[in-house]
């Protein structure tokens, strides 16, 4: 009996499982008014001051591009700035986006211990580590 197509196939699982993570870590974070790619670049941020945009995009896995439209939402918001020296753009938080990157954290945190429960300590770290060798496998070989 032939498979239909979206059993063992990696596209529709992976896209299923995101977006079925995604939504709870938007669920939990609309009340910091922000999506999970935002907080996360936040909480990069403030983890790592002075960040330059280029770092980001590496290691979120996204586009320079995407990196910009990110960063300026929360410009707008007032938390983060981006600095200048020289040719290099560098970004900071400011006081609200260290206070609201504190919130985040406690939330992520949070967020990831449920996903622990329900699918067990273990079992998310070898998922974790499966797709992070996962991503740059891919990212080497140029796909």
């Amino acid at each position: 009996m032939a498979k239909n197509l979206t059993e063992d196939n990696i596209f529709f699982l992976t896209s299923a499982f995101a977006r079925k993570l995604g939504n709870q870590a938007d669920k939990l974070l609309e009340t910091v008014g922000l999506s999970s790619s935002h907080a996360l670049l936040l909480h990069l941020v403030n983890k790592n001051p002075g960040i330059q945009p280029s770092q980001l995009a590496k290691m979120l896995h996204l586009k320079p591009s995407t990196i910009t439209r990110l960063v300026q939402k929360l410009e707008r918001r007032e938390l983060i700035e981006k600095q200048s020296e020289g040719r290099a753009t560098k970004i900071v938080c400011t006081n609200e986006g260290q206070t609201t990157a504190k919130n985040i954290e406690q939330k992520w945190e949070r967020l990831i211990q449920q996903v622990r429960e329900v699918l067990g300590e273990r079992y998310v770290d070898v998922l974790s580590e499966m797709i992070s060798n996962a991503l740059d496998t891919v990212k080497e070989n140029g796909y």
